[in-house]
């Protein structure tokens, strides 16, 4: 069995809505223990067909991909991350409605409830009345948040605001039902070939990444807790 955890995602994508053909561009996985404490992180660009939408906003170029695995290819990985633990995500419908639409399209359907919590509707408990966008909630904490609209730079953040509203509740009801209730949900095996996952970095060393996302913010340097998929 998985070990007890949480797994925060965050997607960069084409568009608003899967359901009006957007798709996933980049997307991020970071584990963190039954605490909330970060214990290792992973990301990948993904490979598509048509547009990759606003570039200025999430700084992927059709490029960038050139070399990135489709998402049927990630999904073998990303599942065996996922497994066990709860989804968690800022905005948590919209990276989920990715997540499930992705899945369906690489032939694989989620077919049991997904045990999943949103940093932006907890803030409504741990922080009533602020302004509840990623950014506020990080400077409240004094959790970084170089480089937003990278996929590995918002999931780490959110794992970390995460982890800063369990630590600051004396009741820990709600995380150890979803908890248990994710350690249950029977997750089957992708039935896709696995492919290697392929962050940014990886399309920096090929040259393919585009020369505007070369300066300022837009491949900040992470802590090193990246590691093998579990098996």
């Amino acid at each position: 069995m998985a070990p007890r955890g949480f797994a925060t995602i965050d997607f960069e994508t084409s568009g608003l809505a899967p359901s009006r053909g957007a798709r996933a561009l980049e997307i991020a996985v970071v584990h963190s223990d039954a605490d909330g404490v970060v214990t290792g992180r992973w990301d990948t660009l993904i490979a598509v067909d048509g547009s990759v939408g606003r570039s200025d906003i999430h700084r992927i170029s059709r490029s960038a991909l050139t070399h990135a695995p489709a998402f049927g290819g990630i999904a073998p990985r990303l599942l065996r991350l996922l497994r066990g633990r709860v989804v968690v995500a800022h905005n948590a419908g919209f990276d989920i409605r990715f997540l499930v639409a992705e899945l369906a399209l690489s032939g694989y359907h989620v077919d049991h409830p997904l045990i999943s919590l949103c940093t932006q509707r907890l803030a409504r408990t741990y922080l009533p009345g602020m302004r509840r966008s990623l950014r506020h909630l990080c400077e409240v904490f004094g959790i970084p948040l170089d480089g937003a609209h990278r996929a590995s730079v918002d999931a780490l953040a959110t794992a970390r605001l995460l982890e800063c509203y369990i630590a600051n509740t004396a009741d820990r009801a709600l995380f150890e039902e979803a908890l248990d209730r994710a350690a249950a949900a029977p997750w089957r095996p992708h039935p896709g070939t696995p492919a290697e996952w392929y962050p940014r970095e990886a399309a920096v060393a090929h040259s393919t990444w585009p020369s505007f996302a070369r300066s300022g913010d837009a491949t900040p340097p992470l802590p090193a807790q990246r590691g093998p998929a579990p098996m």
